[in-house]
């Protein structure tokens, strides 16, 4: 499985070489210089099937896994130094779901506001959560709690805590980076306690 960082390259990688392919193909069609265009075609289409074989293989490969309550799911770029965990939940009005952000970094600040949340229950439904994370940096081996709150409907009784990158780009690098593989590395909740007062 590719790691986010070198899942990037090869997408910038990939794009780097289709283009120049690109711009070969077109210099040649207008040279008459079939041969040139041909490798140039053939180099532009090989770059891209590699990048397409490991974005396709980061999907296949990757099998569903849930987590024990405590276990955390990580984010990040050359090394994954965002860490979420479920701490609590609790049924009122709303489900509470109470997550715990970490960072292991040294130096550069971590991101929980980049990251997108759902619950998905037993019948396989998802729910997104009625507030947002606040886009404020969390800071080199800070801790943090927030409080995710759902629509009181949904049962925590085999449901499970989906975290990913926001929509975006990600969607496009292949491996550990892209939200559908993230997808498959789901939290489970633990056992709920009484409702906050």
């Amino acid at each position: 499985m590719l790691p986010p960082f070198l899942g990037v390259l090869l997408l910038l990688g990939t794009a780097a070489s289709v283009a120049l392919a690109l711009g070969v193909w077109l210099w040649a069609r207008a040279r008459n210089r079939a041969t040139l265009g041909q490798r140039a075609a053939w180099f532009g289409g090989g770059a891209a099937a590699v990048y397409a074989m490991f974005w396709v293989l980061g999907l296949v490969l990757t099998s569903p896994v849930e987590l024990a309550p405590g276990q955390t799911v990580c984010f990040g770029g050359l090394d994954c130094h965002l860490h979420v965990a479920v701490t609590d939940v609790h049924q009122g009005d709303e489900l509470g779901v109470t997550v715990q952000f970490s960072s292991d970094a040294r130096g550069a600040p971590e991101w929980p506001g980049t990251l997108r949340f759902r619950i998905r229950d037993a019948t396989g439904m998802e729910y997104a959560p009625t507030n947002a994370v606040p886009d404020s940096a969390l800071g080199p081996g800070e801790t943090r709690l927030f409080e995710l709150r759902f629509p009181g409907g949904v049962a925590p009784i085999g449901s499970v805590l989906i975290v990913t990158w926001k929509p975006g780009v990600d969607y496009l690098v292949p491996g550990s980076g892209n939200p559908l593989v993230q997808a498959r590395r789901r939290l489970a909740l633990p056992a709920v306690t009484a409702p906050r007062v």
